[in-house]
C-alpha cells in the first residue's frame, strides 16, 4: 500500500535529477492550482444550464435555438482558445523560471492578438448570423429565436474574448482563483439578469431569449472589468502598461508563434468535427435537437471537472517544466491523473444515479423526450471516464508545447471518426441521436488511448517552449 503512494516510484530512477516531495505534498501542490479551475468551469456549466432552463420557460423551441448557436458560438471561442493555450503554456514556463518580464511581455501581445481576433470575429458572426442558424438545420420554428441570440452574442464576444485571454495569462502563473472569482461575479448576473429580462419582473421589460442573450453579454463584461483590474492593481504580478499595447515585442510574438499554428489547427479541427456532430443531430429534427441540448448542458456541466484538472495541470507541469525539472513534471503529471481517474467515477456515478432528476428540471414537453434523454445520459455517464482521463493528458501535452500532436489526435478522432461513426449510427443503423452519444464515447475512448501512448513516450517534456 506504501508504494502506491511512492511518489519516487512514478519517475524511473535514472531520470531522478533532485528531492521528489511526498504524495500529500505532490496532491496539496496539483489542487492548489486545480481546484479553483473546477469550480469555475463548473460555475460556467451550471449558468449554462440555468440559462437552459430559464430560456425553457419561453417554450422548448427556444431552447432548441439556443443550442443550434452553440457551435457558431464555440467556433468564434475556438481561435481565443487557440490563442490561450499557446499564452498559458510560455506564461508557466517562464514563471517558472521566475522570469517576470517576460511573463508581462506575453501578456501584453497577448491582449493584442486577442483584440484583433475577437473583433474581427465579433463583425463576421454578426453580420451573418441568420445564414449560420439555417445552416446549423435552424427550422421555421427555431430560426428567429436563434437568429436573435447569436446576433446579440457576438456584437458583445470581445468581451469575453478579452477576459478568456486575461484570466488564462493568470492560470500560467497559479492564479486561478482570480479567474474563479470573476467567473462568479459574472454568473451571477448574468442569473440575476435572466431573471429580470427573459419574463420582464420588477418593472424590467418582457425581451424573452434576446434578455438571455443580453444578460450573457452583460455578464461577460463585468468579468472583463474584474479582470482588467487585475492586471492595472500595483501589486499583481501581471501588470498591464497602456504604452506597450502600442508596440510590437518581436520575440515574444515569435515565441507566441512557435506554438500559436498548431494550437490554431487544434482547435479548428476540433471545431470542425463538432459542427458536423452537431448538424448530424439538428438535422434528425427539433426533438432530437432539444433532449441533445438538454444533456450536452448536464454533460457539460460534468466535464468542467475533467476541463478543471487539465487547465490546473497544465499550469502545474508548466512551472516544473519552467524550473527544469522534467522528473518532478512527470511525478505532478501522474498524480493529477490519477485524482482525475477518481473523479471520473464519482462523475459517472452521479449522471447514472440522478439522471431523471436532472432532466426534469428543463420540463421536456413530452415523455417521449425524457425516455430519450434518460438513455443517453447514460451513455453520457459512461463516457466520463475515458473523457476526464484523455482531456487531462491533452492538457499535460498541451502545457508542455506538444500541440501538433494534439492536433492530430483532434483531426483522426475529433474531425473524422466521430462525425462518421455518429452519421452511420444515427441514419443507416437507424439509432438516431442515441447513435451520436455512441459516437461521442468511440471518440473519447480513442482519443484517451492515443494519449496515453504518447504521455508513456515521454516526448512532451523535451520539447522547448
Amino acid at each position: 500500500m506504501i508504494r502506491i503512494f511512492d511518489t519516487k516510484r512514478l519517475v524511473k530512477e535514472d531520470k531522478i535529477e533532485g528531492e521528489i516531495p511526498n504524495y500529500l505534498k505532490v496532491v496539496k501542490d496539483v489542487m492548489k492550482i486545480v481546484w479553483p479551475s473546477m469550480v469555475e468551469g463548473f460555475l460556467v456549466a451550471l449558468v449554462t444550464m440555468f440559462d437552459g432552463i430559464m430560456v425553457s420557460s419561453i417554450g422548448n423551441n427556444a431552447n432548441s435555438a439556443v443550442t443550434i448557436t452553440k457551435q457558431p458560438i464555440y467556433f468564434m471561442i475556438c481561435f481565443i482558445t487557440a490563442l490561450n493555450i499557446a499564452l498559458t503554456a510560455i506564461v508557466s514556463r517562464r514563471f517558472g523560471a521566475k522570469n517576470q518580464n517576460s511573463v508581462n511581455k506575453t501578456l501584453h501581445e497577448g491582449i493584442k492578438l486577442c483584440f484583433g481576433i475577437s473583433a474581427i470575429l465579433s463583425i463576421l458572426v454578426a453580420c451573418l448570423a441568420r445564414p449560420l442558424c439555417q445552416f446549423m438545420g435552424a427550422t421555421e420554428n427555431t430560426i428567429d429565436y436563434a437568429t436573435t441570440y447569436l446576433t446579440i452574442i457576438a456584437s458583445g464576444f470581445i468581451f469575453n474574448g478579452l477576459r478568456l485571454t486575461i484570466n488564462a495569462c493568470q492560470r500560467g502563473i497559479g492564479k486561478t482563483k482570480i479567474s474563479m472569482w470573476t467567473n462568479l461575479v459574472a454568473n451571477l448576473v448574468n442569473i440575476g439578469l435572466n431573471y429580470l429580462l427573459i419574463e420582464g419582473h420588477w418593472g424590467f421589460p418582457q425581451m424573452g431569449i434576446a434578455g438571455a442573450a443580453i444578460a450573457t453579454v452583460v455578464g461577460n463584461a463585468v468579468a472583463f472589468m474584474i479582470c482588467f483590474i487585475t492586471i492595472i492593481l500595483p501589486k499583481g504580478y501581471l501588470k498591464l502598461h497602456f504604452k506597450e499595447l502600442f508596440h510590437l515585442d518581436k520575440e515574444t510574438l515569435k515565441d507566441i508563434g512557435h506554438i500559436l499554428p498548431s494550437c490554431f489547427i487544434d482547435q479548428i479541427f476540433m471545431r470542425i468535427g463538432f459542427i458536423l456532430f452537431a448538424l448530424i443531430v439538428n438535422y434528425l429534427g427539433d426533438d432530437a435537437t432539444y433532449v441533445h441540448g438538454i444533456c450536452n448542458d448536464l454533460n457539460s456541466l460534468m466535464f468542467t471537472l475533467a476541463d478543471g484538472f487539465s487547465i490546473g495541470t497544465a499550469a502545474v507541469v508548466g512551472h516544473r517544466l519552467g524550473e527544469k525539472r522534467k522528473d518532478l513534471a512527470i511525478v505532478y503529471a501522474k498524480v493529477s491523473m490519477t485524482l482525475s481517474f477518481f473523479c471520473a467515477v464519482l462523475i459517472c456515478i452521479i449522471m447514472f444515479s440522478a439522471r431523471n432528476l436532472m432532466i426534469g428540471m428543463y420540463k421536456p414537453e413530452t415523455t417521449e423526450r425524457a425516455h430519450m434523454a434518460s438513455m443517453i445520459m447514460i451513455i453520457a455517464a459512461f463516457t466520463t471516464l475515458p473523457q476526464n482521463i484523455q482531456w487531462v493528458i491533452t492538457g499535460i501535452l498541451r502545457g508542455s508545447g506538444d500541440t501538433r500532436f494534439t492536433a492530430t489526435t483532434s483531426l483522426i478522432s475529433v474531425t473524422c471518426i466521430r462525425p462518421l461513426v455518429s452519421y452511420l449510427l444515427c441514419y443507416p443503423i437507424g439509432l438516431g441521436v442515441i447513435g451520436a452519444w455512441i459516437g461521442m464515447l468511440v471518440d473519447q475512448s480513442l482519443r484517451m488511448g492515443l494519449n496515453i501512448w504518447r504521455f508513456a513516450q515521454g516526448k512532451w517534456v523535451q520539447i522547448q517552449v
